[in-house]
């Protein structure tokens, strides 16, 4: 019996000693050549904020609920599915950031994951990533770094389940995972792809979200790049390699664009936390993002669709794709907003007018006449639920039920019944040279109900925008104001209508948007005081 504990405990000390031994941070560097040190020239901190904000290093570790992203105090919360990671303070204070440490030691926690004091660091970290840096870039963004700021405080401790609180075990996993070499050499490849690579593979960590992991969160291979949940569990991070599910169908010029200003080629703005990425990259220079966009370009492609996407049909066979739910929401629930004391209101949705105000709630459809999405009104008095409105436009000659609202242009603002037409205050007559018509102030003074009205028009303006993205969007990139005119639109909305599952209120709304931000109406003085 004796001699089976003595077995028993010589095998358990034998494991913790080889436990202990594999998960030393030591041991890690025995298996690994040494890399390049930086050269005795002094620090270039130019390039040292260049690669700061690649890096995004303000957006993980700037002190959160402040807008300074070089206030480096740390804190910033990282949900995942091992628990809450916090962000170190790695502002130049002596105490609680890195003031102290030298640019070895700097040196080896990017490249290696290991802190000043030994420890091994968490893989939230990427350093899988900045391995790849070289160690010149690296004395530059320390130098860089301890130019910003000293922020007192520490965050708090990372508040992880069993077993990832043992934070020796990481040296097993960076055994496993970290291979602790630079870039390979490249043949043949110009300055602009290899700038490219750097920034995508090192400093910028690009796969560090855009990849999917495996069960001990390591990157998967093969699947580099191609999309996969958000880490903090907030939507999905996208595919980007040149696949047709990915980013194929961009060129190299629209993926440096979308680098500088976040807007996709079919003007989809950039959303989440890909935001702050986008302002980070924008301090780059623009030879550095067409690089990165050349590079993206040139990646492995993968087959992997973005969540709640299908597969691609490569089949002669037709398929239906079931209806999906509708992005944006109706413009009414979206949109509408007690008017308050609010003296300018516009309409959201097609809503009936009346000359007299009714005494009870009237169904929609009824009244003498329809104010049309987008309408202006100036509020000149109300009475319970109802406001006496006032509706400014002009009428064309002929055209006696049409308020329109600006001379020349068929922008609708509301269609009367003759009742209403009758009392509409007509002003002089006048000819408008582009048309060769006869035009005419109109103004008319009925009641509306509350509903379906909003003082801001520019979240009209910017529902409607989002209109466009999940219908024509989905097929056409939202052309410049320079592209059409105001009336051009009507025909091109009216011909693709049955492509799209806008209802008619959405419909109207979509085309008021593009006309008041057309070639001939987005820059007058009169659409701009609508």
């Amino acid at each position: 019996m004796k001699r089976m504990l003595f077995a028993v405990g010589i095998v358990a000390l034998t494991g913790f000693g080889g436990y202990f031994a594999l998960t030393a941070p030591t041991f890690w560097s025995l298996l690994h050549p040494e890399r390049d040190v930086a050269d005795v020239a002094p620090a270039d901190l130019a390039r040292g904020h260049d690669l700061f904000f690649a890096g995004g290093c303000g957006t993980c570790h700037a002190t959160p609920a402040q807008s300074d992203v070089t206030r480096l105090g740390g804190g910033l919360a990282l949900a995942s599915g091992f628990g809450t990671f916090y962000m170190p303070n790695i502002s130049p204070n002596v105490k609680d950031g890195i003031g102290a440490w030298t640019t070895a030691e700097f040196t080896r926690a990017m490249r290696e994951g290991v802190s000043r004091d030994g420890a091994n660091e968490y893989p939230a970290f990427p350093y899988t990533s900045f391995q790849r840096m070289t160690a010149n870039d690296l004395r530059d963004l320390f130098s860089y770094i301890k130019t910003l700021p000293p922020v007192p405080g520490k965050a708090r401790d990372h508040d992880l389940t069993f077993p990832f609180t043992m934070r020796r075990g990481v040296g097993l996993w960076r055994l496993a995972f970290l291979d602790g070499e630079p870039l390979p050499v490249a043949a043949g490849k110009s300055e602009t792809w290899l700038r490219g690579r750097y920034l995508v593979e090192g400093p910028g960590h690009c796969a560090e979200c855009h990849s999917p992991r495996n069960v001990a969160g390591a990157i998967k291979a093969g699947k580099r790049f191609s999309g996969a949940p958000d880490p903090e569990g907030h939507g999905y991070v996208p595919n980007i390699t040149p696949d047709e599910t990915g980013i194929g169908y961009w060129s190299v010029r629209e993926i440096a664009d979308y680098l500088s200003k976040g807007v996709s080629p079919i003007g989809l703005p950039a959303g989440g936390s890909m935001t702050a990425v986008i302002a980070n990259l924008g301090k780059l220079t623009s030879e550095d993002r067409a690089g990165m966009a050349e590079y993206l370009k040139s990646i492995a492609a993968v087959d992997a669709p973005n969540q709640g996407v299908p597969e691609p049909n490569y089949t002669p066979v037709v398929r239906m794709l079931p209806v999906a739910p509708k992005a944006t929401g109706s413009p009414t629930a979206v949109l509408s907003t007690p008017p308050g004391n609010s003296k300018t209101l516009y309409a959201v949705a097609t809503k009936p007018l009346f000359l007299i105000k009714p005494n009870a709630a009237l169904a929609v459809g009824t009244g003498d006449g329809r104010l049309l999405p987008a309408a202006k009104l100036d509020v000149v008095g109300q009475d319970g639920n109802w406001l006496q409105v006032r509706i400014d436009g002009w009428r064309q000659t002929g055209s006696d039920s049409a308020v329109y609202a600006l001379q020349g242009q068929r922008i609708l603002v509301a269609v009367l019944d003759s009742a209403s037409a009758a009392k509409l205050d007509i002003g002089p007559a006048t000819i408008d040279a582009a048309t060769n018509l006869s035009w005419s102030k109109a103004s008319l003074t009925a009641w509306v109900g509350k509903g379906d009205l909003t003082p801001d028009l520019s979240a009209v303006w910017a529902y409607s925008s989002g209109l466009y993205n999940v219908s024509c969007g989905s097929c056409h990139a939202l052309h410049a104001a320079s592209a059409y005119l105001a009336n051009q639109w009507i025909g091109n909305l009216a011909a693709m209508k049955r492509f799209a599952a806008l209802d008619d209120g959405q419909y109207r709304l979509l085309q008021a948007y593009l006309q008041f931000h057309s070639k001939d109406v987005g820059v007058s003085p009169a659409a701009k005081s609508l």
